[in-house]
């Protein structure tokens, strides 16, 4: 299954914007949640950075340094040259590195982010030991952002398809989503869980089940690009079909820290 998952990211290396999802606005989304938490003079490492489309559009907005990690090298390979395009590379760092193998970084960092990274994973206990990992690489004070997708998220906006008539989606087959009660009860020393932002709540509504609603009536498949999608990608967020969410991680400031 790991190398089938590990052929899967290869092959959508060179998808460009689509390279992480085929939802582009959902894409958006999550780099707008993650770049409310970054500060100029940052010191920043990306676990599973894909193609580097993330990290390029936040080195571009902020005077930061990144440090990006995936375990496709195909992805790093594409990751390499569109930063070399975007004329990045004095401040994005890419290598190949596999979250599984617990490499030990020199690094400590200010903030660690991952995007859709932890659920390619093939269970909680590998997901668990992956966050720990993470965690182990923040500076005291640190913050580790989690974007990922939610388990309970997905449940409630299933509810509310069924309710409009419309099948439920399910997980694609290489995820694995986040069960939100068991990060709920992680204990790691000198982290503290922060909150959770269900940033992706309204839009979810919205395009999951609007969009796919007002698609299945008209007997067409629902366009990633509609104007309902659109539109959601402009409001607040609402309600509690977050699909995708972001765990806000900090490490603690202690003496031994220091």
């Amino acid at each position: 299954m790991e190398d089938k998952i590990l052929e899967h990211w290869n092959q959508r290396a060179n998808l460009e914007d689509r390279a992480g999802s085929d939802d582009v606005i959902l894409k958006e989304l999550e780099i707008n949640a993650i770049a409310k938490h970054i500060l100029d003079g940052m010191v920043v490492a990306e676990f599973g950075c894909g193609n580097g489309a993330t990290a390029i559009k936040l080195a571009t907005k902020f005077d930061i340094e990144l440090y990006c990690f995936d375990f496709s090298p195909s992805m790093i390979e594409s990751a390499r040259k569109h930063v070399k395009d975007a004329k990045l590379e004095d401040r994005i760092h890419f290598d190949v590195c596999d979250v599984r193998n617990e490499l030990v970084l020199q690094k400590k960092f200010d903030l660690v982010y991952s995007e859709r990274m932890i659920i390619n994973l093939p269970d909680w206990q590998a997901q668990a030991r992956a966050i720990r990992y993470l965690l182990s690489h923040l500076k005291p004070e640190g913050k580790y952002l989690m974007c990922e997708s939610s388990k309970v998220g997905l449940d409630n906006l299933n509810k509310l398809r069924k309710s409009a008539g419309l099948e439920s989606i399910l997980p694609p087959w290489h995820n694995v989503y986040i069960e939100d009660e068991l990060v709920d009860s992680l204990v790691i020393q000198d982290v503290r869980l922060l909150y959770v932002e269900s940033f992706s709540a309204t839009y979810y509504f919205l395009s999951r089940v609007v969009n796919a609603w007002l698609a299945a009536k008209e007997g067409v498949q629902p366009s990633y690009q509609a104007p309902v999608n659109q539109l959601a990608f402009q409001l607040p967020p609402f309600g509690d079909c977050a699909q995708s969410k972001l765990w806000v991680f900090e490490k603690q400031y202690t003496e031994q820290s220091v």
